[in-house]
């Protein structure tokens, strides 16, 4: 049985950033967990007092927190860490990262409460008016004679804009079950085709995956590590499956005699400048330091999307929402009108 997590992703973050300053400071990574450990509440003193046992037993410390069921994105941090003998800067470039995850997810999900609510409320008003009130005023209006072809309009929108968004309801849940029940069980390569094709999918998963590809080849790179063991690495972690298959893919290339620049140059799970920064940096052996930069700017890129994100979603639900109420109290006054006409 999968054991539950304790720790929101906000707390794995700050745990993870709290830990890698510790670590700076000089601490040994089993004071600093155990310093840290007598202010958590009772559950997480259990799960870190695991921790410090598996550590004690040789377990790596990518594992051990895996066994916490720590964000996979976080652990690769920590499992990239190890290899390049950076434990202090990996921790806190994890929790960095996974701060900033947590801060835009709280946003939208902030951002998306009211508007859902609202949301929620007018589709029960108006399932209410077709089924109560609708039926009642197209025998009036019928009997007054006064129907015009608004007002047949307004009922034919009444009745099936429900419908509409009962079978919308249906197929996103529907798709949720397909990709729980079969997508999630498909070769790593086939589920991010599908949704690469998916545009606002596809570029975060280019971001994403740039930006971690580019920061752990510099740092790799910077403990003196090969190109070829570099990739080696990357092809030795789970945290993310698609960097470790993508590794043994560049690892036959490199192989083949193929530059790394031309390698990422043809995959598409990357961004297109990233081949010439490699290319650049090789041409000038600054190759680490380019790599690094490269990977900042693209952190920074992936920043401003999501925020843009988070800017966009609230006032286009809000103006869906708006013209929502308006038609639903058209379609509810407009009869009262015709009525009050024809008397």
């Amino acid at each position: 049985m999968k054991r539950r997590c304790n720790w929101s992703l906000q707390e794995q973050s700050a745990f993870f950033l709290q830990l890698g300053k510790l670590l700076s400071k000089g601490y040994s990574l089993a004071q600093a967990i155990e310093f840290l450990q007598i202010q958590q509440p009772p559950a997480k003193q259990r799960d870190l007092d695991d921790c410090v046992h598996a550590l004690r037993a040789g377990v790596p410390i990518h594992e051990a927190f895996s066994r916490m069921q720590f964000h996979s994105h976080l652990l690769a941090y920590v499992f990239f860490a190890e290899q390049h003998g950076q434990l202090a800067h990996g921790f806190i470039e994890a929790g960095e990262i996974g701060q900033m995850r947590a801060t835009y997810i709280e946003q939208v999900k902030r951002m998306l409460r009211y508007p859902l609510f609202l949301f929620s409320f007018c589709i029960m008003m108006f399932f209410m008016f077709q089924q109560v009130l609708a039926p009642q005023f197209s025998h009036l209006l019928s009997s007054f004679h006064a129907r015009s072809s608004f007002s047949t309009f307004l009922f034919t929108v009444t009745i099936w804009l429900p419908r509409i968004l009962s079978v919308a309801f249906i197929m996103f849940a529907f798709l949720g079950l397909f990709y729980l029940l079969f997508v999630r069980s498909w070769p790593i390569h086939k589920q991010i085709d599908l949704f690469m094709k998916l545009p606002l999918v596809r570029s975060w998963i280019v971001s994403f995956h740039t930006q971690v590809f580019s920061l752990q080849l510099s740092h790799l790179l910077k403990g003196g590590l090969s190109i070829y063991e570099a990739l080696q690495i990357f092809e030795h972690q789970s945290h993310l499956p698609l960097l470790k298959e993508e590794a043994k893919i560049m690892k036959q290339q490199l192989c083949a005699g193929e530059k790394l620049d031309e390698m990422i140059q043809q995959r598409k799970y990357y961004e297109k400048e990233l081949s010439f920064v490699i290319r650049h940096g090789q041409s000038n052996g600054e190759l680490v330091q380019e790599l690094f930069h490269y990977s900042q700017f693209s952190l920074q890129k992936l920043e401003n999307r999501l925020r843009k994100i988070v800017y966009i979603t609230q006032p286009l639900l809000l103006s869906c929402i708006g013209i929502f109420v308006v038609l639903m109290y058209i379609a509810m006054l407009w009869p009262i009108f015709q009525l009050l006409n024809h008397i």
